[in-house]
């Protein structure tokens, strides 16, 4: 990992240990206790301005971590059909003399 992600993520697992040890169920958290862990994991940002690539380890451990801990919700799978697909819309063979 790189200095800058593992400064990001040992800020993060730093807020998650003083949430546990306060006595949050991450199992079973509340809208409130959701958006409260959510600013304190925002507030512990360790660098300075939020800018160029200690700020884009940060989004992304930050996003690891909301994901894990069900802070937020995974977006839903791109379910485009893949370009080589099998399946043929109807009347398209009849563009061509075959």
């Amino acid at each position: 990992m790189s200095y800058w992600r593992d400064k990001a993520s040992e800020a993060i697992s730093q807020v998650i240990a003083n949430a546990v040890a306060e006595g949050i169920n991450l199992e079973n958290l509340s809208e409130a206790q959701k958006r409260d862990l959510r600013a304190s994991i925002d507030a512990s940002y360790p660098f300075g301005l939020r800018k160029n690539h200690p700020y884009q380890m940060w989004l992304d451990e930050r996003r690891k971590a909301f994901y894990r801990y069900g802070l937020a919700q995974m977006p839903a799978p791109n379910r485009k059909p893949a370009i080589g697909c099998d399946s043929t819309v109807p009347g398209q063979l009849q563009l061509f003399d075959l």
